[in-house]
This record gives C-alpha cells, structure tokens and sequence, in this order.
C-alpha cells in the first residue's frame, strides 16, 4: 500500500464517512456534511457538496463528469438505467477510493474521478459492464486520444495506476476484488505510460515575441473602445430582450427564480420577434452591431453567440496588465476594479483571491496592480454580466451583490450554473486556445523574426515543432503572465521584490523562474529601435563573446568551485581539454553548435547548454548544487547577500510554504561557503 501514499495531500479537505462503507452503499447514506454536522449531500444525489470542509472547489458532479467527455464513435445513446447505473458505479468507486486513501483534497479526488470517468464512459457506451473498467485495454486508448494534452494523459494515465494498483492489493476486500485488473490492461497500460510519462521533462511558458505581444494588445484594447462605443445599442438590446423574457414568462412564472422551460423558452421567442417588428430600432441596433463586428449576425443569437469572445478580450487584456493567473482572473469580483489614493498619486489596482499565498490553498483576497487601461476591460465585461442578470432565465436578479457577483460571469449558466467557490453564481469558461486563434488571426502568424527572437531568448534552443513561420503562435493564457514577467524585468524598471509581490509568488526562487533570461527579451519599453527584429549575426555575436569570457577563464589561473569549474579545472590540469578549446575561433563554432557555452552568473558562471531555470540570475543558493555552476573565490558575497535576504524573509514572518525553503537554502549556503573558502585557501 506504500504507492497509494506516494499523493497523500497535506489537504484533508475529503474524509471518509463515518457509517459502515458495504459493498452497494444505500442512497440515503450521508456523504458528506455542513460545518454544524448535519446531513448535506446523500448518495443518491448527482453532486456532492463539500463546501463545509473545502477551500478550493466546492461540489462534485458525478454525472456530468460522464455525461461531458466524448462518446466512443458510432455507439447509439446508452438508456436512462445504464447511465444510472454507471454514474452510481462511479460514485461507489470514489467513496471506497476515499476510504483507502483516508482522506485527500478536492481537486486530488476530482482528478482521480475524472481519470476513472473516461474508462466508464467507455464501457457504458460499449455495454460492457462497468465493473470491467480495468479489463478492458481498449479503454486506455479511447483515454488518450480524449485527453486535451500529452501531459494531461500521463496525468490520467498515472492516477489509473493507482486504482488499479490497489485493486491488485486488496484482493481480500470484496469490492477491490471485483476490480482486479486483467494481465492484458495492466501490459498495455505499462506500455502505454512510457509513451505518456506521468511527470516529463517539460518547455517553460513560452514567452510571447514582442511583435507578437504589442499586436494583441493594440487589437484588444482598440477591440474594447469599439464595443463601448456601441453601449447604448448594446444596452438597449439587453433591455427588450429583458423585456420579452418576462412577457414570455408571465403565464407561468414560477414562485422560484429558476431557467426556462421549453415552452417558456418559445414563448421568449415569439414576443421577441414582435417586439422587433413593433420597434424598427431593434432591427437597426442589431444590424449597427453586425457591422461594427460586435455580433456574428443581425440576430440574438448572433450577439450571444460573441459575448463569450469579449469576455475573453476583457480577461487577456487584464492578464497581460496585472499577471495573474486564469483562476485569479474568474475570481474578480463585479466591483474589482478600484483606484488606491497614495503619497505617489491615484494608482489603479484589480481585487481578487488567490489560494497561492497560504498553506493548504486557503483564498486570500488581495491586489494587483495595475494601469488605468484595463478598466475599458472592466466596463465591458461589467455591462456582459449586468445584461446576463437581467435577461437570463425567468427573471432580472434585483438583489446584486457586487462583492459576490463575478466580472466573468457565464452568460450560458450564470444562475442555474454550478456556481464558483467565491460566488453566487457560475464563471465563464475561456478556451482560450481556439478562440484566440480566431480573434487574433492577423496578430498571431508567425514570422521569421518571431522565430529568430524566440530561439535567441532559448539561447539557441531548437525552437518548439509547434511553432512554425506562416502559422498560428500556440498562444495559452499562461504566457501572458510569464511575459508580464520577463518584460517587466528586462525594462530595468520593476525589482524582484515588486514582481514578486506582484506575481502572488510565496518563492523568490519561482520569480526568478518566471523572469529567467530576461536580459534576452526585446525591451519592449524602449525606443522604437530598441523593438526591431534581432540582426541575423546574434548568433556570431553571442558565440564570439561566450568564447572569449571561456579563454578569460582558462587563462586566469584563479581556483574555481562547483562542479563544473572543477571539472574544467582537472580537465585543463590533465590536459585533457576538448579539442574545441584549442583555439578561440573553435570555440566559437563549438558554442554556435550547442556543444558548450559559458555566461557569467553572481557567483561566477555558468555551462549548462541549456536555459537556467533554477534562478541563478538573482538567487546565487540555486547554483549551489548545480552541476553546470563555477564559483570563482569572489562568488562568497554573493552568496552572503543571498543568505540575508532569507533571513530578511523569515524575520519578516514568511508564509509557511516558503519558510521550511528558505531555512534549507541557509543551510545549503553556510555549508557551501566553508568548502568554498576551503578551496580557495588551500589553492
């Protein structure tokens, strides 16, 4: 059973239940509980309600977990029993996984739930029965071809592994014993893991060119000035859709606010369809928000069809101007947007929360700062959510809480919706890759000097096979916080402590991280010469000078630390020497052909061929156990500066996640630093 440990989660936001767990649990079983201890969700129920005992997700939907991933090809729709059957299966299987396990978070049982929904969905459209999820070795395959990414595969792929790991184990418990795993799937399974590795050595957030970047976030912020200069259409066209929702509702409006019944639903329709034909200014404000591209068409549906897509224009531009992440942005509430007065003037911030400060995830409401430019986002995405509150199921939400009503809400399920953890009602859900895409067509091709400004940033790095001139940059929301990072850092303008403080990062190791190799990036701040595309000669000029800093090296006879400084040092004693540092004109090519490289470091240098992602561009601890790292004799201030910048950290009362870090650093330093002076003296 020690495997089943290797993911126990310092969360115990899930316990098992109290009550006997037999092998068919009665519907009425309490599962879980409020914070009084009453009863809350039942067995029977499709979703589980943990929101007594969670800090981060709230409620689990066993049936849409099903319902929602793709069915197998050409399989007609399973019956009402069967998907019954299997939703009360895969119930079954996650109250006795938590049993085993003794606990775990919310989101480490809803990825292992989402892992075993792919093999039942497979079953019940194949009406095999459910209890052979493990048997059969076809299901791996309809997994992965399902899966969104390679990563998310190994992901799914591993947490399979450990089911049925633990159905090999428990051969002695009746329900684990009827979900022994077949020699077949257990050998395919093996097979296929290597394929897709549940941890793999994985690219860095790619940093987006600076072309690139400018491009997108000209065309948003021209995008959103157009959509406000056509408010009052789109306002107005809120108000009569408002308005035919209610009269199509006033037969049979339910005591409860709720959605729409079919008929409702057709009855909307009609007397939106006569309020057009009674107000010849519907008509003309939907042809105004046709042209100006607002909306698909000259219809409803056209314009509800493009408010997901300004949802999006509002969140990237937020994005890219405060760095945060996709969770922080859907937790911005309805009045996020504020002005703080200071000593240095009025500065505009966004207020949101983030699990990314305090043990276990707990949510912290905190700021970002930011520029007065995103509030064009903040009046667009405020008029989606107001207009969704009103016209929107049976009736106009009057009571709006602004604190607990979300910027990003869904247009689609905003009321009846799973609502999100910090709200009343449900998020927007951003695919951000594919209509990314379609929004930014122009911006997001691909050129040569695109291509040229990203293996430069690599340091010479084969450049990703997704990224290919003529074709769409792979753009994810993620990078638009590495960006802020890496750019912010390159203008010289913005320290390490403020983008820390900025990034909601508990490390200055992830800082550095995400700032790596800044010194690279085009600053996009500077002139307009200082934003042209890199000279093609960049990699004679980088070649050249890492060349010479190597020949400085060899040739100045100080003692050298760290691993790789010593290996150069006995190589060089030896005389044993690559070939290639016979010369400095082969060196040169050497470095051009990825077989060496040398740059200068706060504690000495550096010969990984690779890009440094360990933060020895600020945090000299991070070379310490390097196997790329030299340390010259003057390397120990550096490494001081950096020891007292921890216990700046600590006395300061660092969060708990990064103390433990900063005391191991410490450590790592004082030790490093005798064997380091050692070396010197005895040299």
């Amino acid at each position: 059973m020690a495997k089943l440990m290797l993911r126990d989660s310092n969360a115990l936001e899930v316990l098992p239940s109290r009550e006997v767990l037999t092998l068919y649990p009665s519907d009425d079983l309490v599962v879980t509980i409020t914070k009084d201890g009453n009863p809350l969700s039942r067995f029977g129920d499709d979703i589980w309600d943990y929101g007594a005992t969670s800090s981060t997700m709230k409620t689990l939907n066993f049936r849409a977990k099903i319902d929602k991933i793709t069915p197998v090809d050409g399989c007609r729709d399973a019956s009402e029993n069967s998907r019954s059957s299997a939703n009360k299966f895969l119930k079954t299987l996650a109250l006795h996984w938590i049993s085993v396990v003794g606990g775990c978070s919310m989101s480490k049982l809803n990825g292992d739930v989402v892992a075993a929904s792919f093999l039942v969905r497979f079953c019940l459209d194949k009406g095999i029965p459910v209890r052979n999820i493990f048997s059969t070795p076809e299901a791996i395959d309809f997994l992965i071809v399902r899966a969104l990414t390679v990563k998310q595969a190994g992901l799914l792929l591993g947490k399979i592994q450990r089911f049925t790991d633990t159905a090999t184990v428990l051969g002695n418990n009746l329900f684990w014993e009827g979900l022994r795993p077949s020699v077949e799937f257990q050998n395919k399974l093996k097979r296929v893991r290597k394929s897709f590795p549940e941890t793999t050595d994985t690219v860095q957030t790619l940093l987006i060119p600076s072309e690139i970047y400018q491009g997108i976030l000209k065309k948003t912020i021209d995008d959103l000035d157009r959509f406000l200069e056509h408010e009052e259409a789109i306002k107005f066209l809120f108000q009569i859709r408002t308005l035919a929702r209610d009269k199509g509702v006033s037969l049979d409006k339910k005591l409860d606010a709720g959605p729409l019944t079919k008929n409702q639903a057709a009855r909307v329709t009609i007397q939106w369809n006569k309020l057009m034909q009674e107000n010849s200014k519907v008509s003309m404000a939907l042809k105004e928000l046709s042209e100006a591209g607002i909306s698909k068409s000259e219809s409803w549906a056209g314009l509800m069809d493009n408010l997901n897509r300004w949802q999006l224009r509002c969140a990237i531009l937020i994005a890219a101007f405060t760095g945060m992440r996709k969770s922080e942005l859907l937790a911005i509430p309805l009045n996020g947007f504020k002005t703080l007065n200071t000593s240095n003037g009025a500065i505009p911030v966004v207020w949101s929360t983030t699990t990314k400060l305090e043990n276990n995830g707990v949510p912290r409401f905190t700021k970002w700062v930011t520029s007065s430019i995103v509030e064009a986002a903040f009046k667009v995405a405020r008029i989606i959510a107001e207009g969704a509150l009103a016209w929107s199921d049976d009736r106009r939400i009057t009571d709006v809480k602004e604190q607990e009503t979300p910027l990003f809400l869904s247009v689609e399920y905003g009321k009846k919706g799973i609502p999100h953890p910090q709200f009343r009602f449900t998020t927007t859900s951003f695919n951000g890759r594919l209509a990314s895409v379609d929004l930014y067509k122009k911006e997001l091709q691909v050129s040569e000097q695109d291509i040229a400004e990203t293996s430069w940033f690599l340091y010479g790095e084969n450049v990703p096979s997704c990224i290919k001139v003529g074709e769409a940059w792979p753009l994810t929301f993620h990078q638009f916080r590495r960006s802020m990072a890496v750019y912010a850092a390159a203008s010289g303008r913005v320290s390490y402590p403020v983008l820390k403080a900025q990034l909601k990062h508990i490390s200055m190791v992830m800082t550095v991280y995400y700032s790596d190799s800044n010194s690279r990036a085009v600053n996009i701040l500077g002139n307009e010469a200082e934003v042209k595309a890199l000279r093609a000669e960049w990699a004679d000029a980088k070649a050249r000078v890492e060349a010479d800093d190597l020949y400085k090296l060899l040739e100045s006879g100080q003692p050298l630390a760290g691993s790789a400084g010593k290996r150069l040092r006995a190589q060089q004693a030896r005389v044993e020497l690559p070939d290639f540092l016979e010369s400095r004109k082969m060196t040169k090519q050497a470095v051009k052909n990825g077989k060496i490289r040398y740059r200068p470091t706060l504690v000495g240098g550096c010969m990984s061929v690779k890009p440094c992602n360990k933060g020895a561009g600020v945090l000299a601890s991070a070379c310490i156990s390097c196997e790329d790292s030299v340390f010259l004799p003057g390397s120990k201030a550096a490494l001081e500066q950096t020891k007292e910048f921890y216990e700046a950290e600590l006395a300061e009362g660092a969060p708990k996640r990064a103390r433990q870090e900063y005391k191991a650093n410490i450590k790592k330093i004082d030790s490093f630093m005798q064997n380091l002076i050692e070396t010197v003296e005895i040299a």
